[in-house]
């Protein structure tokens, strides 16, 4: 008796343990069909982009959104911002990085940090707008600070003029228009120095702004492609890639590759990269590839969210067919 106590646990462990081999093998097989048939049909690049796209959102949970793949032939930092979830993938960056998984894994989590962060790139239509309301704001507050450049002191002058009349009053009238453009000079002036002095100031928290963004997306872009099993040197080759790619050119608000570098290594030698791995294998192993969809003239991929394509389908998964 007390040898079958003995051995019950023992027994009981190696059963859990047999279950849990048999369900990752089981659960490996159906995932390796799944991706069997993505690669015959999708064209290379796409399967590429899916199987990437896949494994960091699974890892990450940004599983909850579907991602929209598209690639491009000229290169647009602004271009995430144009589409909720559109990640853009330059053709030079995939000529370039074809045979590196891992560094295209940190490109593509880059663009995918911007959208899960909130990042907002400022426009050149939306800078205009708003330099436009820095000088209706300035106009306001010069014009309100000197009330004889108000409405109702100009058509005080108006009224002397006509009241008066004849040749004293034209000379009156002349020594009035003289003051008033004068005084417009001057409060013009006034308006263009606070423009100038705003004007200055929005581009320099732009700017700020933009390469805070820039930081923060590497450093998640960085987390998220090591959470999903890539390698963690990946995201330097990227770097050192994008740095020597022709077509590429970062704006003045982007920190430069060198810098970016920098901020990686430091990133690297500050966190565990085993405990990051491990969390991700974890959370690919509860959840199933995600579906998709090629656009039909084969310019775009949508990766599904976990709840698939459509509502119907997320009934189906639910409730079954």
């Amino acid at each position: 008796m007390s040898i079958l106590k003995i051995k019950l646990p023992a027994i009981i462990t190696c059963l859990c343990l047999l279950l849990s081999i048999t369900t990752k093998i089981e659960a490996a097989s159906e995932n390796n069909s799944i991706y069997q048939n993505a690669k015959t049909q999708l064209p290379p690049d796409f399967y590429a982009l899916y199987r990437i796209v896949d494994r960091i959102a699974r890892a990450n949970e940004y599983d909850t959104r579907p991602w929209q793949i598209v690639r491009v032939a000229k290169y647009d930092s602004q271009a995430f911002t144009q589409n909720a979830n559109l990640i853009p993938i330059y053709n030079g960056v995939l000529e370039k990085l074809g045979s590196d998984a891992s560094a295209l894994a940190c490109i593509i989590s880059h663009e995918m940090a911007h959208h899960q962060q909130g990042h907002q790139v400022v426009s050149n239509v939306e800078k205009i707008e708003l330099i436009a309301q820095i000088r209706e704001e300035a106009e306001k507050q010069v014009l309100a600070g000197d009330r004889r450049m108000s409405p109702v002191s100009t058509v005080g002058d108006f009224v002397v003029r006509r009241v008066i009349g004849g040749a004293i009053g034209t000379v009156v009238g002349g020594v009035l228009d003289n003051r008033s453009s004068r005084r417009f000079r001057q409060a013009q002036q006034r308006i263009n120095t606070i423009v100038e002095k705003k004007t200055a100031e929005l581009e320099q928290n732009i700017q700020k702004q933009s390469r805070e963004d820039e930081f923060e997306a590497d450093k998640i872009a960085y987390l998220a492609s090591v959470k999903a099993g890539f390698d963690p040197e990946g995201c330097l080759r990227a770097m050192l890639a994008l740095n020597r790619i022709p077509g590429i050119e970062f704006e003045q608000n982007h920190p430069t590759v060198e810098q970016r570098i920098v901020a990686i290594k430091a990133i690297m030698n500050e966190l565990n990269t085993q405990n990051l791995v491990e969390s991700g294998q974890e959370k690919l192993f509860k959840t199933q590839p995600l579906t998709y969809n090629l656009s039909p003239n084969q310019t775009s991929l949508r990766v599904n969210s976990r709840h698939g394509a459509s509502v119907a389908d997320d009934i189906d998964k639910m409730f079954g067919n």
